[in-house]
């Protein structure tokens, strides 16, 4: 710091810390900022103050730093020397050289639309997997074969109308098929319906109701 001798004493210079937007407005009212503070600290301690400061004081802007640094990257905010009357221009100066350059034109900028265009490798849609046909499993072999040797060996086709003997109620005919089954060593034992079905489709075996009865007709057992 330097020191001048003035009409009360010392003059002192000192860095202080002033907030932008209060210097800002103090520059527009084109106030003293050294006479501000000298008189509002001068009151606040109880000492009469009503001079400038000295023309003969130091012009010098002291080096200052901060308390507390800012992190880096951070923009550092210019330490005001309220007893410099060049202070304002200097702030000034600062302020215009902070100013962020823009970007060169001549800089390439990646963007997605240029990624987007480069080639891509065409994708090939897999040929389609055909199903191999099923082929009938060993146990629907052996329930059909079953079936039709029990149709040609216990059943005897008869033509229509030839007597009443000629009808064969469908539970009773499944019950004479299990019993053949089981004396023939058939397993596992086709279900009624497999055997209903392979004597309506296979063995072309005509049925019909009678008094709400399903009946197998134009057969008998042998």
């Amino acid at each position: 710091m330097s020191a001048g001798k003035g009409s009360e004493g010392i003059w002192r210079q000192t860095g202080v810390l002033i907030r932008s937007d209060i210097f800002d407005e103090a520059e527009r009212q084109h106030l003293d900022i050294s006479f501000e503070c000298n008189t509002a600290l001068a009151r606040r301690l109880g000492i009469a103050y009503t001079d400038q400061h000295p023309s003969g004081a130091s012009k010098t802007v002291p080096v200052s730093s901060a308390v507390n640094p800012a992190p880096s990257g951070t923009p550092i905010h210019p330490v005001i020397n309220a007893d410099d009357p060049t202070t304002p221009a200097k702030v000034l100066k600062e302020k215009k050289g902070s100013v962020r350059k823009p970007r060169s034109m001549h800089t390439p900028a990646v963007t997605a639309t240029s990624a987007s265009q480069e080639p891509s490798t065409p994708k090939v849609p897999a040929p389609p997997v055909q199903e191999a046909p099923k082929k009938p499993s060993a146990d629907r072999k052996k329930k059909a074969g079953a079936i039709k040797k029990f149709v040609s060996t216990r059943i005897v086709r008869t033509d229509e109308g030839s007597g009443t003997d000629a009808v064969i109620p469908k539970d009773e005919l499944y019950q004479r098929f299990e019993r053949w089954c089981r004396e023939h060593a058939v397993s596992p034992v086709p279900d009624r319906r497999s055997f209903t079905v392979a004597l309506k489709n296979q063995c072309a075996i005509p049925e019909r109701s009678i008094g709400g009865v399903p009946y197998w007709v134009n057969i008998r057992l042998k």
